[in-house]
C-alpha cells in the first residue's frame, strides 16, 4: 500500500505540473531578480554560515535575492515534493544522490543541456561527473561535489589506544575498537548509525563487505546467508559497547566532533563539523581523517558508498536564468574553493579540481582513494527508496534490542522487501 501511495504521489505531482508549466518557455532574467533556492546544508550548524556568505556575496555581486528554504536531510526530498506540489516558488536546490532520484522521477526538473548547453557542461566537468546527474538521455542534476562516504577515525584518539596505523580488516577493526574501549574515558568506539534512514546506509556497505547485497543486479532481493553474519556482528559489537542504539549522522557527527567516538561512516563534511567545533582546518586531519573501510579477509576491495551533491533547477521555475547565473557562482572557483577549505567539499570543476590545494590536501585524500571503489546507494535510483531504507532500519533496529534472532532479521527484512519492489 505505502508502495503505490508514493508511486500515485509521484505520477499526481508529475501530471499537475505538466499541465501547468508545458508551454512556459525560459525567461531571460534582469536585475533585481529574487529566486528560492533550498536544501538541508543552509541548516545545519557545520555549513550554515559559509552558505549565509555564499547567499550575500552573490547578492551583493548580482544584484538579485536569494531566498533560502531549508529542512533537515531527512525531510527534505518529501518537503520539495510538498512544495513543488503546492504552487509555491522553488528555483534551485541542493540535491544529493538519493534525494536527486527522488525528485527527478516526478519530472520536474528542468533539463540542464538546455539551460546551460550541452558543450558548456562537457568543458567544465569530466563525464563521470555529470553521469550521475543524467537520467534518460537528460542532464537533470548539475554536478557541485563528489566523493565517498567512508569511514571517519580521530588519530589521536587510536594513538591513546595504542594503534600508530588504521585498521585494515575486521578482526583488526575489532581489537582496535576493544583497546579504545579499555581506555575508560567514556568513548564510543565505533558510531554506526543504529536509526533512521542513515542506518540503512551504514549497514550496506557492512552487507557488500561481508559478501552480500540488499538486491541483485536484476533487482530481487538478495540477502544471501552473509546477511546473517553481517547483523550477528553489529549484535557482538553492541553487545561489547562498540555501538550504541539511538545513534544517526547526525549524533554521530557531534560526538565526534566532542573526541568522545572514535570511528564513524561520512561524507567529506566530517570536516566541517570539526571546523565548526574550533579545529584549524589546516590541523583537521590530526583529529579527523578518513581511511579505508576493513575488509573481511585480507586482499579483499574496501567498500564504501558513492556520494554526491548536485544542483537541480526546476522546469516550473521562471527564473532559469537567474538560478543558471546563481548555479554558475556556487561552482565558480573562488567560491568552490572556498566551501572545500572549511567543509572538506571537493570541487568537480575541471578548473577547481585540479588545483594544488585540491590535489595536495591530506584530508581529501582518504576520501578519494575510497570512492575509487565505491558503489551506489542500492536504493539511489528507486522511486520508493525511504520505504526500502524504513524496512531495513526497523528490522535491525528489532534485532538490536533482542526482539528477534539475526536469521528471523534476514527473513523478515527479505518478505518485506519482497513485498516492496
Amino acid at each position: 500500500m505505502r508502495k503505490l501511495l508514493s508511486i500515485a504521489l509521484v505520477m499526481i505531482l508529475s501530471l499537475s505540473l505538466f499541465a501547468g508549466g508545458a508551454n512556459e518557455s525560459t525567461v531571460a532574467d534582469g536585475e533585481g531578480t529574487s529566486i528560492v533556492w533550498a536544501g538541508w546544508s543552509g541548516e545545519e550548524e557545520a555549513t550554515r554560515d559559509i552558505f549565509q556568505r555564499m547567499r550575500t556575496t552573490y547578492e551583493e555581486m548580482s544584484g538579485n535575492t536569494v531566498n533560502w528554504v531549508g529542512w533537515t536531510w531527512a525531510d527534505t526530498a518529501q518537503q520539495l515534493l510538498i512544495r513543488l506540489q503546492g504552487g509555491e516558488q522553488l528555483d534551485i536546490a541542493q540535491a544529493d544522490i538519493g534525494i536527486f532520484n527522488t525528485v527527478a522521477q516526478t519530472g520536474t526538473l528542468a533539463d540542464l543541456n538546455e539551460v546551460f548547453g550541452e558543450e558548456w557542461l562537457k568543458e567544465n566537468f569530466a563525464e563521470a561527473t555529470l553521469a550521475v546527474g543524467q537520467i534518460d538521455g537528460k542532464q537533470l542534476g548539475l554536478p557541485w561535489s563528489m566523493a565517498s562516504i567512508t569511514m571517519v577515525y580521530n588519530p589521536e584518539i587510536l594513538s591513546r589506544a595504542g594503534w600508530d596505523t588504521v585498521p585494515t580488516t575486521i578482526e583488526e577493526f575489532e581489537a582496535c575498537m576493544a583497546d579504545i574501549a579499555a581506555l575508560g574515558e567514556g568513548i564510543i568506539p565505533y558510531g554506526v548509525s543504529t536509526k533512521d534512514d542513515t542506518a540503512a546506509g551504514d549497514l550496506m556497505p557492512w552487507l557488500w563487505t561481508f559478501g552480500t547485497s540488499l538486491f541483485n543486479e536484476d533487482g530481487t532481493v538478495n540477502l544471501g546467508p552473509e546477511a546473517v553474519d553481517t547483523i550477528n556482528w553489529y549484535k557482538d559489537m553492541l553487545a561489547k559497547g562498540y555501538i550504541q542504539m539511538d545513534i544517526g549522522r547526525g549524533d554521530a557527527r557531534q560526538l565526534f566532533a566532542q573526541g568522545k567516538m572514535a570511528f564513524y561512516d561520512d561524507a567529506v563534511v566530517a570536516k566541517g563539523q570539526a571546523v565548526s567545533a574550533g579545529v584549524d582546518p589546516a590541523e583537521v586531519v590530526n583529529v579527523c581523517s578518513a581511511m579505508p573501510r576493513p575488509v573481511l579477509n585480507e586482499g579483499d576491495e574496501s567498500q564504501s558508498t558513492m556520494w554526491g551533491h548536485m544542483l537541480v533547477i526546476f522546469d516550473s521555475s521562471k527564473h532559469k536564468d537567474t538560478a543558471a547565473d546563481f548555479a554558475k557562482f556556487l561552482i565558480s572557483d573562488e567560491v568552490a574553493l572556498e566551501y572545500f577549505e572549511q567543509n572538506g567539499m571537493p570541487p568537480v570543476t575541471n578548473s577547481a579540481a585540479n588545483t594544488e590545494e585540491v590535489l595536495n590536501d591530506p584530508y581529501l585524500k582518504g576520501f578519494l582513494d575510497a570512492t575509487a571503489t565505491a558503489k551506489l546507494d542500492e536504493t539511489a535510483r528507486m522511486t520508493n527508496a525511504s520505504e526500502i531504507k524504513t524496512i531495513v532500519v526497523e528490522e535491525l533496529q528489532r534485532t538490536l534490542l533482542g526482539q528477534t534472532t539475526a536469521e528471523e532479521c534476514v527473513e523478515n527484512m527479505r518478505a518485506r522487501l519482497s513485498s516492496a519492489i
